[in-house]
């Protein structure tokens, strides 16, 4: 059943509470698919089980199973899948054959075709609740910017505003990490509500050493190890810091693990960059149609999961020095190559 904003925000309000529903969230959006979900977390008192895409389509049964068990250690649960679209078809076919679940399902999966036969079988049963995430456009996208610093303490022009979505290219998780960054080093808050300038970006921003850090990220994704130890120290000797480097592997590995689902669906790699468009730059096409090539689905999730917990310890205040981020990227080349 197709749903709007509101009602999705009420159904994960219920679930919050201790009722049930079925929820899949989809579009190119994925960063904002993730953000809904993650408002569970709000709610620590509730059990939270993650299930891969990967394993209901070894195991379909797993997801019914899971709906209908009963926890002995909190008063409720949900089930929280991450999948690639279509591979979790027979999965939701058993779960929508049941008359009543015990446990939620939260479903998050990135841009769905119309002839998908997943979206058509959540779209067409009263039992599932269907919302598509798409990436803000203009206004919108400034709009967007402007709350998301509004929530931080940060009153932000249109200028600066469709500065930070240049860089972010509308992906709204680097949006939330650069606008928190920017918080952080102003102490700005909402009751300390102070401007975010073009002179603390520069000063701070991930958009610093704009060629060198293209550079790095195509030779990252190469997997050319010699070369990237080499731009690793050359990034070093100029002041990078590392969560630039992991924010713009991210953004890179995010994107590389959207159009990878594409790929799953049997369209062709030049394919999937055509339908792309403005999301990757002409002067990039060339070296991400060979990352295509060279990396898989689950080495990019994995990746992916690094990246992020290695985002979030320097954001925890652990320190974490380039020396440390040089050997680790490099250990990680090794891994998944």
């Amino acid at each position: 059943m197709k749903s709007n904003r509101s009602q999705i925000d009420t159904a994960i309000a219920a679930i919050g509470r201790g009722q049930n529903a079925v929820i899949l969230l989809y579009g190119p959006d994925m960063a904002q698919s993730r953000a809904i979900a993650d408002k569970l977390n709000r709610f620590p008192e509730i059990e939270k089980i993650e299930l891969s895409g990967a394993a209901l389509k070894n195991d379909p049964a797993i997801l019914t199973d899971e709906a209908a068990s009963i926890s002995l250690f909190s008063a409720a649960r949900y089930i929280r899948v991450e999948a690639s679209g279509d591979e979790i078809l027979s999965a939701l076919t058993l779960l929508i054959d049941v008359p009543a679940i015990n446990n939620s399902v939260v479903i998050v999966t990135g841009n769905l075709k119309r002839e998908s036969k997943l979206l058509k079988l959540a779209l067409a049963d009263k039992k599932v609740m269907a919302y598509a995430s798409y990436l803000p456009e203009g206004e919108n996208a400034n709009r967007l910017v402007v709350t998301l610093g509004e929530e931080k303490g940060l009153r932000i022009r249109p200028d600066v505003a469709q500065r930070l979505l240049v860089y972010a290219e509308n992906n709204r998780a680097l949006l939330v990490s650069e606008i928190e960054k920017y918080a952080l080093y102003l102490d700005s808050s909402k009751d300390n509500i102070l401007e975010l300038t073009h002179e603390v970006i520069s000063l701070i921003g991930a958009d610093n050493n704009e060629g060198n850090l293209a550079r790095f990220t195509g030779i990252f994704f190469s997997k050319n190890t010699s070369l990237l130890e080499q731009e690793l120290a050359a990034l070093a000797d100029v002041g990078v810091e590392p969560i630039v480097l992991i924010r713009v592997l991210l953004r890179r590995a995010l994107l590389l693990a959207d159009l990878s689902g594409m790929l799953s669906k049997g369209l062709s790699i030049q394919k999937v960059i055509e339908s792309a468009g403005r999301k990757i730059f002409w002067k990039e096409k060339g070296e991400i149609a060979k990352a295509l090539y060279s990396w898989r689905v689950h080495h990019l999730n994995q990746l992916i999961t690094y990246l992020v917990s290695l985002e979030c310890q320097i954001k925890q205040g652990k320190m974490i020095g380039m020396f440390y981020i040089e050997q680790q990227l490099l250990l990680l080349i090794s891994r998944l190559s």
